[in-house]
């Protein structure tokens, strides 16, 4: 068999994989959804584990400090901020499928995240941080997707576009960090239960996995018109189908 026709065979290989993996997250969300708006849910020791972060964090000025900072830092606005940098530097270097793809990635997951919230309509910790308590609704953690699927597209063009093994190592630790730092601010600041953040986490990774199903972020050619709407639907209409 020669390389050209193992190479479309490795493609649907990678495909089928990728998929899987998005399925597999969309499982989680799908089933932490299930089971927090139980009245006795399996998960409330889980959860409450966020009062004991909070208490704690509630005791520490400084640390309080730090994540009000990190909450604000990653909100909507902020979000928007980190997502228009990348872009940028993706057309700063014509990588315009790579701007695309982050584009979808991260307003796919915001809208799929609102989505969600809506359709469960799962309250905030009693407990969260007195400071601009929020309102809105809590399952999944919107800093978590946002957070986990930006930390997704850091990775992924990182990998594909640096060729430096110290730098894309730095990057990618500092990426995941960022992430995990985001999940953690926002159970200790209250504003979520740790089921939240968990599955919001997933439902982000699941978006980055779609997105990378549908076209590849580091091809040099530009996206079409098609490209993007084939993406946003294949993102969008798997998770419609299921709150129908």
């Amino acid at each position: 068999m020669s390389p050209s026709d193992t190479a479309p065979w490795i493609a649907r290989s990678r495909t089928r994989v990728w998929l899987a993996c998005a399925a597999g997250c969309a499982l989680v969300v799908l089933a932490f959804g299930a089971i927090v708006t139980q009245d006795r849910s399996p998960l409330d020791s889980f959860d409450h584990l966020g009062l004991r972060a909070e208490q704690w964090a509630h005791g520490h000025a400084a640390v309080l400090a730090v994540l009000r900072v990190i909450e604000v830092a990653f909100a909507t606005l902020g979000m928007a901020i980190w997502t228009t940098l990348i872009v940028l530097v993706m057309l700063a270097r014509r990588r315009w499928r790579a701007a695309a793809f982050v584009v979808v990635v991260m307003v796919s997951t915001s809208l799929l995240t609102t989505a969600v919230k809506l359709m469960l309509g799962r309250s905030r910790p009693q407990w969260q941080d007195s400071v601009d308590s929020l309102t809105s609704k809590s399952f999944p953690s919107g800093h978590a997707s946002s957070s986990a699927a930006l930390a997704g597209v850091i990775i992924l063009l990182v990998w594909g576009m640096v060729r430096h093994g110290v730098l894309r190592t730095t990057l990618t630790c500092l990426a995941v960090v960022m992430w995990l730092v985001v999940c953690l601010d926002r159970v200790f600041l209250g504003r979520h239960f740790p089921s939240d953040v968990v599955a919001g986490s997933f439902l982000g990774v699941a978006v980055v996995l779609v997105a990378l199903v549908v076209f590849d972020p580091l091809s040099h050619r530009r996206p079409t018109a098609t490209d993007a709407e084939e993406a946003a639907e294949s993102i969008v209409a798997p998770h419609a189908d299921k709150m129908a």
